[in-house]
């Protein structure tokens, strides 16, 4: 079930991660947030994620087997992925 909550500018979502690429949830979760099409992120925020995280490296370690929780920034955005649910938070 998606939450996106506009007024605190957050979004949470749970995925299948063996089905859905963790990289492309958040570029797209972000995007949302900001109002834009996915490939014009980069352009709104000035930084991309690889500038931040490596994607194929998240990508396989979140479709791997196990229960994972990460953390990071995107500019002016924090990143939590818990198991399968992923929040997006503008702070």
């Amino acid at each position: 079930m998606d939450s996106i909550d506009t007024t605190s500018r957050s979004v949470q979502t749970q995925y299948d991660w063996g089905t859905a690429k963790p990289s492309i949830a958040i570029i797209d979760a972000i995007a949302t947030l900001e109002n834009v099409e996915p490939i014009e992120l980069s352009t709104v925020l000035d930084t991309t994620l690889f500038d931040h995280v490596d994607p194929e490296s998240l990508d396989t370690l979140l479709t791997a087997d196990g229960n994972i929780s990460i953390s990071f920034t995107i500019g002016e955005y924090t990143v939590q992925i818990d198991g399968n649910t992923l929040v997006v938070h503008y702070s």
